[in-house]
């Protein structure tokens, strides 16, 4: 064995050896500052690009740059990024000699003319860099919700009291909690395989909004980098490395329907100090007690806790460490039926169960490491995660248990370990200056999940109790073809491989068969995107990929001569224009099969297949600047959405809606930024869906609007935050729901709901210093 460890480690160390003569060898480097042109201090992440090449990196707190390991020959560096005049700089790079790139750059308003769209990195219009960096800079965030709505067409629900996870619609998903969305935060996965409330669970709650600078938006199944759950789209969420200012911050809400303070939050983003000047270093705080806009309180408790440390190593290489934890409890007070609001028995904002509720926490810890060399790039990362989650429901009320009632207590106690790594070359193919990147993940789970029988959150009685570990694997690997600076052929492929075991501590009876076993599962995913850019101000793509999101392993062990995941075949087609310097507009047309919607059902502990489906639409996407201080965005999104006899087959001639999928979503507004004030109107319309497969019931829609407004000074911000400034009355989370009250006589099937947030404000007061 020791024989076998110096083996490897010799070989490693020669890999090394080998990779650095070659990139050092006979080979130049370009290396600079940029500063602003008036201030002359310097710019921290402007994007430096070598286009030809196939190479870019960011500016770091010093404002300074590095590409190593530059071929001999003549090149143009480009320099850009929201807030700053574009730029381009012609440079000669000589063998052995370092070739100098110092730039001004002049500070500019923040509009749709600071970049050109054929640099847009990302491949669909539904994804693009370009338009994410605008609804970033333009829109409010101040809750993990509005991170979420950043997405275009994205959708969320929340029906616990604030402390569950958001229900999620997106691309005629009802994602659930996160099924079909692969959400990351610094590379962490936020989905939780194996949940005991459902697959792919994704609780953002730990993140912090004010400490993100950034996020990446993927739709669809295209990117070879995404494995489980990225079928309808994955997003990536990325944290500040440094503070600008420290910053205090408290705010507070206020609902009329309760006469009462609703929400209060208390946030600190600190700068520890540094050691070296290489080394940048924060810590946030961010408290909340919210009482909520319902008859009785929800008790919402939050606590987050995030420090984040960035070293330079090198004028190349990077290690940065994070650690965050994060605790909730809240009462809730659940979905109604509407039966029992129009007999009077609760008002909209009752409850009748009124012990539901929950705790959560989670903790993480994350290492990465990065260096660029060239157009080389390598990054590697390990984090580690503890997570506790117990949550209180009754959906059914006394459907089963005419006396006691049908409250359950789910829970799910977990630890995570995972590893991702990936490296990408810039390399010569014929007279084509392609990238190659290959990549690998590695994720295990150690679950332990329960489900009781409860009333008033007593135990009752055990319906589930089991032991899960789960081992994910991915490899992949992508090739980018740059045929030339108008056309490139991106195509990849990527492998998963999934261990399932499963203990179940429950023996088989009457009412249980246990469900113990061990399972593998495999698939590869190909992947294509085509990209043509004419000019620089119309872009053409055409995507192409399959993905698939894992099921439950309590579902997959009890298949065990199934060993391929589900397969979620799709394919775009799009464009994104820049009509001006003032219009952008984006467009795609999509589709995507399933091949079965089979989802661990958490909250009777059961699994349901739903056989395969089939989701065809239209994304649409707008952003205009009507003047130097006024912004417009709108996106529209429609689907038909159906489940077919099999997969690739005919849609069902019966009872072929999916429910709750959404068919037609629209959100946008206008956004008003002066020197020092800044003020926005949003709106978001959700339009009627089917709550079943037969469309008997039908889930209603909403339109919802809401402003806000900040004043900016030198040392404080000031804003106000108006949420359904109609007051309309709206349902949030819809469900069709087999139920019966205490003393029916019969059950009812019919639509169960959580009110929406009726007509609120809220008032921010930060501090910087």
């Amino acid at each position: 064995m020791k024989t076998q460890i110096v083996y490897i480690k010799n070989l490693f160390a020669l890999f090394l050896i080998t990779l650095s003569c070659s990139a050092f060898a006979q080979k130049g480097i370009v290396k600079g500052t940029v500063k602003d042109k008036e201030a002359m201090t310097p710019i921290e992440d402007i994007v430096v690009s070598i286009e030809s090449i196939n190479v870019h990196t960011h500016t770091d707190e010093h404002g300074s740059f590095a590409f190593f390991s530059v071929p001999a020959g003549q090149y143009e560096v480009s320099f850009s990024n929201l807030g700053y005049e574009n730029k381009r700089l012609t440079v000669v790079v000589t063998d052995n000699q370092i070739t100098e790139a110092d730039v001004l750059l002049k500070s500019v308003a923040k509009n749709l003319s600071g970049i050109d769209v054929s640099a847009d990195r990302p491949v669909s219009a539904a994804s693009s860099g370009y338009l994410s960096q605008v609804d970033f800079e333009n829109r409010p965030k101040n809750s993990a919700q509005d991170m979420l709505r950043l997405v275009p067409g994205l959708f969320i629900a929340q029906h616990a009291g604030g402390g569950k996870a958001e229900q999620i619609f997106i691309r005629g998903f009802d994602c659930d909690h996160g099924t079909d969305v692969a959400t990351f935060v610094d590379g962490i996965p936020v989905n939780m395989p194996s949940h005991g409330h459902g697959q792919g669970y994704a609780d953002l709650h730990f993140l912090i909004p004010e400490t993100v600078k950034g996020m990446e938006i993927f739709k669809g199944p295209y990117s070879p980098r995404f494995g489980n759950f990225a079928t309808g789209a994955a997003v990536k969420f990325n944290t500040l490395d440094s503070l600008e200012n420290n910053m205090v911050q408290v705010e507070s809400g206020y609902t009329p329907n309760t006469k009462d303070v609703t929400s209060n939050r208390a946030l600190a983003l600190l700068k520890i100090p540094n050691l070296s000047s290489n080394i940048n270093s924060y810590f946030a705080a961010d408290i909340i007690n919210n009482r909520g806009y319902f008859d009785l309180s929800q008790h919402f408790k939050r606590f987050n806790l995030f420090s984040k440390t960035t070293m330079a190593i090198t004028d190349h290489s990077t290690l940065s460490f994070s650690a965050s934890g994060f605790g909730s409890s809240w009462d809730a007070s659940g979905q109604i039926p509407e039966r029992a609001v129009k007999a009077g028995i609760v008002s909209r904002f009752g409850g009748i169960d009124n012990s539901e509720g929950g705790t959560t926490q989670r903790n993480n810890l994350n290492l990465i490491y990065r260096t660029r060399v060239g157009s080389e790039e390598f990054e590697t990362q390990v984090y580690s995660s503890s997570y506790r989650f117990k949550l209180f429901s009754n959906f059914t009320l006394f459907l089963d248990d005419t006396i006691n009632g049908d409250e359950i207590e789910q829970g799910d106690n977990r630890t995570i370990q995972g590893f991702n790594a990936h490296y990408s070359t810039g390399h010569k193919l014929g007279s084509m200056n392609n990238k190659f990147t290959v990549g690998a993940s590695f994720r295990s789970d150690n679950i332990e999940n329960q489900l009781w029988h409860t009333i008033d959150r007593s135990r009752l009685e055990t319906r589930a109790h089991g032991l899960v570990h789960e081992r994910a694997t991915g490899i992949y690997a992508n090739e980018v073809f740059r045929f030339s600076d108008h056309f490139r052929i991106e195509t990849g492929a990527r492998f998963d491989y999934f261990i399932f075991d499963v203990d179940d501590l429950l023996p088989s009876d009457s009412t249980h068969s246990n469900y113990s076993g061990f399972n593998y599962q495999t698939l590869v995913s190909p992947k294509l995107n085509i990209i043509y850019s004419p000019t620089e101000k119309f872009q053409l793509f055409l995507n192409a990929g399959s993905g698939f999101h894992s099921n439950d392993s309590r579902s997959a062990v009890q298949q065990p001569k199934q060993h391929q995941l589900p397969r979620a075949p799709g394919a775009e087609v799009g464009s994104l224009i820049k009509f001006s310097k003032q219009l952008v507009a984006s467009a795609a047309v999509w589709w995507l099969d399933l091949e079965n919607e089979l989802v661990y059902v958490g909250d009777d502990g059961t699994t349901e297949n739903k056989g395969a489906s089939r989701r065809i639409g239209i994304d649409f996407s707008v952003r205009c600047q009507l003047a130097s201080w006024l912004f417009a965005d709108a996106d529209l999104n429609i689907s038909k959405n159906r489940f077919i006899d099999k997969m690739y087959g005919s849609e069902l001639l019966a009872d072929s809606y999916i429910p709750l999928a959404p068919t037609l979503t629209s959100s946008g507004g206008l956004t008003m930024k002066f020197k020092k004030i800044e003020s926005g109107i949003r709106y978001r319309y959700l339009a009627d869906r089917p709550a079943n497969e037969s469309n008997s019931v039908v889930a209603y829609g909403y339109n919802v609007v809401d402003i806000n407004a900040v004043y900016k000074a030198k040392k404080y911000k000031v804003s106000i935050v108006i949420e359904n400034l109609l007051n309309t009355e709206w349902n949030e989370a819809q469900f069709d729901t087999e139920s019966r009250l205490l003393n029916e006589a019969e059950p009812v099937s019919e639509l169960h709901f959580t009110p929406g947030t009726p007509f609120s404000a809220k008032l921010i007061i930060t501090y910087l210093f």
